[in-house]
């Protein structure tokens, strides 16, 4: 065997020892030191660069990234006989390369400290009448921002990419005021075709290394940018879906943005009724409470849930949003998320107990 090939073989097997010892540190590291030494470390490194990439690059960072790969790859298997044999040694190396590098640049993300901890919010979230009080807040503030028309009817792409930078700016706000360090976050999403999420029920990615957010272009414009605002906060390391959507709803309302406000608090809205929903009995004065506030809602805002109602209803296949909601919840689970897809319903307790916890002079920039 020559020396250079006898060196290329000792550089990957250390590159093998380096990567598998790192796995083994990330999974077994309790969350404060993920959150100051890796989060808040090396990781950090990781947004700067594929924020960069991802306003450079007009084609879909990840796709591209994993279609150079496989090309190269398979030009090295046909270089030279035994052609099979390179092919499955590619085919496994490209395997355990997407697997060994997951939790350093995603799946760590899962085990960081809770926002609600990060917050010092009640262990027990708010309670019934919080996020009543919380849910009649957040109707007044889309009152407050409402458009003069439905976002459905008034916006344009343009107009949107310029309220989806804000949203990212506000974004890394809002995660500097949670963990005290600023962390890049692209300025944009990508459009994916219409339906091609919302046929299984969902309705945009953050695709997991590259941390490259996506939403469905089937959506109308009030929930994308919600949507959006969502991806965005995945890509500034919260992977958790109520810990996501708790703090992206926030960082919404505070923005400087008049459309991502209205937006978030539109999000607000639909999370904290699901969350209310299991806790108020039919026919309960609670109940009519929740029915007066959605009603007060203004016209352009019932137009734009109307909007999202009838996208979703459009292009929703139930038998494919079975199948895929079964992955992601044992993929969830997987990853420490007890609760499956049902972490999603969480959010909006955490939204409504951040929002109670405002008092005066609370600094936080959805306290308004």
């Amino acid at each position: 065997m020559s020396v250079s090939r006898r060196l290329r073989r000792v550089a990957l097997w250390l590159v093998v020892l380096v990567l598998g010892l790192l796995n083994a540190v990330l999974l077994l590291a309790p969350a404060d030191w993920l959150e100051r030494h890796w989060l808040g470390g090396p990781w950090s490194w990781w947004p700067a660069l594929t924020s960069r990439l991802h306003a450079l690059l007009p084609l879909p960072v990840t796709l591209s990234a994993l279609a150079l790969i496989a090309l190269a790859a398979l030009l090295w298997a046909l270089a030279r006989p035994p052609r099979l044999r390179r092919s499955l040694i590619a085919l496994l190396a490209g395997g355990a390369l997407l697997a060994s590098t997951f939790v350093p640049a995603w799946g760590a993300a899962y085990r960081r400290v809770p926002l609600a901890t990060s917050l010092q919010l009640e262990p027990g979230g708010a309670d019934r009448e919080a996020l009543l009080e919380s849910l009649e807040q957040l109707v007044r503030l889309v009152a407050a921002d409402a458009p003069a028309q439905p976002l459905a009817v008034l916006a344009d792409e343009p107009s949107l990419a310029l309220a989806v930078a804000a949203a990212a700016r506000c974004v890394a706000d809002a995660d500097e005021l949670v963990t005290g360090r600023r962390v890049a976050v692209p300025p944009r999403v990508r459009s994916l075709p219409a339906g091609t999420f919302l046929r299984a029920g969902y309705a945009g990615i953050a695709l997991p290394w590259l941390l490259e957010p996506h939403v469905d272009a089937g959506l109308p414009a009030a929930a994308r940018l919600g949507v959006a605002v969502h991806e965005l906060t995945h890509t500034a390391g919260w992977a958790r879906e109520s810990d996501t959507d708790a703090l992206a709803i926030l960082a919404g309302l505070g923005c400087d943005h008049e459309w991502v406000r209205y937006a978030s608090a539109l999000r607000g809205v639909q999370a904290i009724q699901v969350g209310l929903r299991p806790l108020l009995p039919e026919g309960s004065a609670e109940r009519a409470r929740v029915q007066a506030a959605l009603a007060s809602l203004p016209q352009v805002a019932h137009d734009d849930r109307s909007a999202q109602v009838a996208a979703a209803r459009q292009w929703y296949t139930p038998a494919l949003a079975e199948a895929v909601s079964g992955v992601y919840d044992g993929y969830l689970r997987t990853q420490g998320v007890a609760g499956g897809i049902a972490d999603y319903d969480a959010a909006g307790a955490l939204v409504g107990a951040a929002l109670a916890a405002c008092g005066v002079g609370a600094s936080a920039s959805w306290c308004r």
